[in-house]
């Protein structure tokens, strides 16, 4: 789930990446599993760039070394008003050669804020390219017929797959380059489709109708593709809106951070969050966000870590090794799998903090929550 690096990590992005954590490390022990951090889709995209040249222009040689995520973001909220007065179309810009101050700024905070949930790096400041170019991924596409590609008319390149009742979906403009965000995630996608059994999409539900239109690309090529889409969650007036219009000032990864890790500590703040953000808001966007049941979510994690600590200091006898074994997690994560090949966050957190179950195993909890 690549995001833009102009602005700050807000409630809905932490939930996304909690998700999507959850689901690979919970995964990761029961298959072999890799994650796929796209650098095109969340940097290299028309919205990101569009933004940067927006900067240069009004803001020549500004120093955005002393901004902090949110100051970067008023900026682009600014920005997107600006287009939305004038009625813009969606830019079309090319990508700059190097990566732009702002967003080299947001990137190194963003490392900071993975580090306090407990997510590893996937190569957030590591720029790289798909493995195909856009003009392979349009000649791949085509040869399944599913590309409509007008560039010989100066006409812009489509997604085509109304034979099966979708809409024409735009890939590139008349101007062609290396095309929109879709087809930026079809470059990474396509080419390895005959390298895994499985792939699972994790994504914003408000993007459901491009991934089910990926979906089926791939299905056409032979993968197997499942879909995990996470709503975004509810502040203020309790309507879940895009982080372009704002309204997330105060209610972000930092903001997160700044009220409750020193209070609880790393370990307490890990669990925490995730109890939170994949159990009690669950995979929709009906739950407003409520602070004081996140602060009883701290108090949850600190009592299921006490008590797991204290069954692992209690000993199952013969070190390390013996404890690892007897409190062997992937019984559990199974059945939180069927019938899909992934492990279900929600249904595995939501076990977490159910009252009826024996407590989680440490190494369940260090495996997938710390």
């Amino acid at each position: 789930m690549p995001i833009s690096p102009t602005k700050p990590l807000t409630l809905s992005h932490v939930k996304g990446l909690l998700w999507s954590d959850v689901l690979f490390r919970a995964t990761a022990l029961l298959h072999k599993t890799d994650f796929l951090w796209s650098w095109t889709v969340g940097v290299a995209n028309a919205q990101t760039h569009g933004f940067w040249a927006h900067l240069d222009a009004t803001r020549p040689g500004m120093d955005f070394g002393g901004l902090d995520e949110e100051d970067i973001g008023r900026l682009y909220v600014d920005y997107q008003r600006q287009r939305r007065t004038r009625g813009a179309p969606p830019p079309d810009v090319a990508a700059p050669g190097a990566l732009h101050p702002a967003g080299a700024r947001v990137l190194e905070l963003w490392t900071e804020r993975w580090r306090e949930l407990g997510i590893a790096d996937p190569g957030l400041r590591v720029r790289t390219s798909p493995p195909v170019s856009f003009d392979e991924l349009v000649e791949i596409l085509s040869g399944y017929g599913l590309c409509l590609d007008h560039r010989p008319f100066n006409g812009p390149v489509y997604l085509d797959a109304t034979a099966r009742g979708f809409p024409l979906r735009r890939l590139a403009g008349a101007g062609g380059g290396s095309g929109n965000y879709l087809a930026g995630l079809l470059r990474e996608l396509v080419p390895l489709v005959d390298a895994y059994d499985d792939v699972v999409l994790a994504f914003d539900r408000e993007s459901l109708p491009d991934y089910v239109l990926v979906r089926h690309v791939l299905a056409r090529l032979g993968a197997r593709v499942s879909l995990v889409g996470v709503g975004r969650v509810r502040t203020g007036d309790g309507r879940p809106v895009s982080s372009r219009y704002g309204g997330w000032q105060g209610r972000t990864a930092a903001a997160l951070a700044g009220r409750f890790l020193d209070v609880v500590g790393p370990r307490v703040y890990r669990l925490g969050v995730r109890l939170y953000f994949v159990a009690v808001l669950g995979r929709g966007d009906r739950e407003v966000f409520r602070e004081e049941l996140l602060a009883r979510c701290m108090a949850r994690a600190a009592r299921l870590l006490a008590r797991a600590d204290a069954d692992h200091g209690a000993g199952h006898g013969g070190g390390a090794g013996a404890w690892q074994r007897a409190d062997d997690p992937a019984p559990l994560l199974l059945r939180h799998a069927r019938p899909h090949p992934h492990v279900d966050p929600y249904r595995l957190t939501s076990a977490l903090l159910s009252r009826d179950r024996a407590p989680a195993s440490r190494a369940l909890l260090d495996e997938v929550y710390l």
